[in-house]
C-alpha cells in the first residue's frame, strides 16, 4: 500500500514589502511536492501584498493569507505554526526563490523521525563569490547531521528552515523578542535551532533543498540590519546564560570572533574594502548592546524565552 505524502505548511512572514513576495510565491507555485499550502502571514498596514498575491495566485486553493495585527518575524512564524494542521512546516521569506524540488528534499528528512528540524541551503541570487558582505549564506555543498550544543549559524538561516511542528510547539516556538521587527531586531531563526539542540533534539542540513536570497537593500539598510544582528545576537547568549547554560559563554566568543574579529580582519587584508570592516565592527560592538538590553527582561529558564 502506497504511504501518502506528508503534508506540509510553508509559512511566509511578510510586512509592508508590496510586490517583493511576487517571485518567491511563484517559486513556492511551481514546487512539484504533491500535498501543501502556502500560508502568508500578512503583517502589513496596507493591502499592497494581499493585492500581488491575488494577481499571482487569484484562484488557488493552495494559498492562504491571514491579515494580523502582530508585529514581527517570530510572532508570524508562530502564528503560521499554530495555524497549520500539517505535520511539517517550512518557513522561507518573501524575498527568496526556492527550487521545485526545495520541499520534496526537505519532507524527505524528516522521514527520519529523530529528526526535529531541517535547514536548507541558502546563496545570495546572481551570486559571483564572497566578499565578505554576504547576507544569509550558507552554501556547504555536505549533508550535516546536529545532535550537540553547536554555534547555531553554522546549520542555517531562516529563509530556509523546517520544523516538525509538534516539536516545534513544544520547545515555545520562536522567541518573541527576537527577530525581525521584534525588540531585539534579529536571530530568532538561529535561537530556535540551538533551543532544540539544548532540549536533546536533532537537526539536520541539506544542500539539496536549495533556496535563493535576493539581495535588495541598499548598503545604509543592510548596515542597520546588520547592527540588528548583532544585538539579536548579544541578547540570544545572553539568556541562555541566565538560564543556567554556560554554552552562551563560547557562543559569544566565537560570534564577536568569526563574524567580528576576523571579518575586520578579512576587509583590510583580503578584500581590502572598509564595508566588510564596518559590518565586522558591529559585531563587536552591537552583541554587547544586546546583552546589556537583554538584562531588562525577564526570562523562562526552563525553555530559553524571553517573557514579554
Amino acid at each position: 500500500m502506497t504511504r501518502a505524502p506528508t503534508r506540509a505548511t510553508v509559512v511566509v512572514p511578510t510586512r509592508n514589502r508590496g510586490a517583493l513576495i511576487t517571485d518567491t510565491l511563484r517559486s513556492l507555485l511551481a514546487l512539484d511536492y504533491p500535498d501543501f499550502e502556502v500560508l502568508i502571514i500578512d503583517q502589513s498596514t496596507d493591502d499592497h501584498t494581499r493585492c500581488a498575491v491575488l494577481t499571482v495566485a487569484p484562484n488557488d486553493a493552495r494559498v492562504r493569507v491571514v491579515a494580523s495585527d502582530t508585529v514581527g518575524s517570530s510572532a508570524a512564524r508562530n502564528l503560521g505554526a499554530q495555524l497549520s494542521d500539517a505535520e511539517v512546516v517550512a518557513y522561507t521569506d518573501d524575498d527568496c526563490l526556492v527550487e521545485a524540488n526545495w520541499l520534496t528534499e526537505i519532507v524527505r528528512e524528516f522521514e527520519a523521525q529523530e529528526i526535529t528540524a531541517v535547514y536548507g541551503r541558502l546563496i545570495p541570487h546572481d551570486w559571483h563569490g564572497r566578499d565578505g558582505t554576504e547576507v544569509g549564506l550558507k552554501e556547504a555543498a555536505e549533508r550535516a547531521e546536529y545532535a550537540r550544543r553547536t554555534p547555531p549559524w553554522y546549520i542555517g538561516h531562516g529563509g530556509n528552515m523546517a520544523f516538525r511542528r509538534r516539536d516545534l510547539l513544544e520547545a515555545g516556538g520562536f522567541d518573541p523578542l527576537l527577530g525581525a521587527g521584534g525588540l531585539f531586531g534579529a536571530c530568532e531563526d538561529p535561537d530556535i535551532a540551538y533551543r532544540l539542540l539544548a532540549r536533546g533534539k536533532k537537526v539536520a542540513y541539506t544542500a539539496a533543498a536549495l533556496a535563493y536570497h535576493k539581495h535588495w537593500k541598499d548598503w545604509p539598510a543592510q548596515c542597520r540590519m546588520e547592527r540588528a544582528y548583532g544585538v539579536g545576537a548579544g541578547a540570544q547568549f545572553a539568556k541562555y546564560l541566565r538560564s543556567g547554560d554556560l554554552y552562551g559563554i563560547r557562543l559569544f566568543w566565537t560570534w564577536t570572533w568569526e563574524l567580528g574579529v576576523r571579518r575586520v580582519g578579512a576587509g583590510l587584508l583580503k578584500w581590502r574594502s572598509t564595508r566588510p570592516m564596518y559590518l565586522g565592527y558591529c559585531q563587536l560592538v552591537y552583541p554587547c548592546a544586546g546583552v546589556l538590553r537583554s538584562l531588562r527582561h525577564g526570562v523562562d529558564p526552563a525553555r530559553m524565552l524571553y517573557v514579554r
